[in-house]
């Protein structure tokens, strides 16, 4: 926050004002992966933090953020750079997360010279999008969250509703 929040100081101040501030998130960002809540958390924060202040921005600013969203790319990400709590909880038995990355490793979809390229475009575009997913599989998990969002709306929206005060 503190390193956006002073780069929107020099994007106010320089002439003309203006730019692009990329936040490099995660499809973890938008949706919850078992074993990664806390990594979730972090990123969702960003998130939330960005979108909220890409509304604030005066429009002669010409300020604006895109949040990029990648999936599983073959980095190390899941490889020797994973750092996993030594201490295992009995009741959490049924998750074993060295077991998942080890499989998962080598297995990614993404490919990490397509994604900087994509990743360039996004910040030479004259408008880019508040939101960019990168991966086949960020892209599906992304669209069935939301199919199930909306269904979950649709069941629960006369609950919902019956919470507004009746004038």
């Amino acid at each position: 926050m503190a390193v956006t929040r002073k780069a929107m100081a020099v994007m106010r101040a320089q002439q003309p004002p203006g730019g692009l501030i990329q936040q490099i998130t995660s499809v973890g960002g938008q949706i919850g992966v078992p074993t990664f809540s806390c990594y979730c958390a972090t990123k969702w924060a960003v998130e939330g933090f960005t979108e909220a202040v890409a509304q604030e921005v005066k429009p002669e600013w010409n300020i604006r953020f895109t949040l990029i969203e990648p999936g599983g790319f073959r980095t190390d990400f899941s490889g020797r750079s994973m750092a996993v709590a030594e201490a295992k909880v009995a009741a959490y038995d049924h998750i074993d997360v060295r077991a998942n990355m080890r499989e998962r490793h080598g297995t990614q979809p993404g490919d990490p010279a397509k994604a900087a390229q994509k990743m360039y475009e996004l910040a030479v575009m004259p408008d880019p999008p508040l939101r960019c997913l990168l991966g086949s599989d960020a892209q599906e998990a992304v669209r069935g969250k939301l199919e199930t969002y909306r269904e979950n709306l649709d069941r629960f929206e006369t609950l919902t509703r019956s919470t507004d005060i009746q004038e």
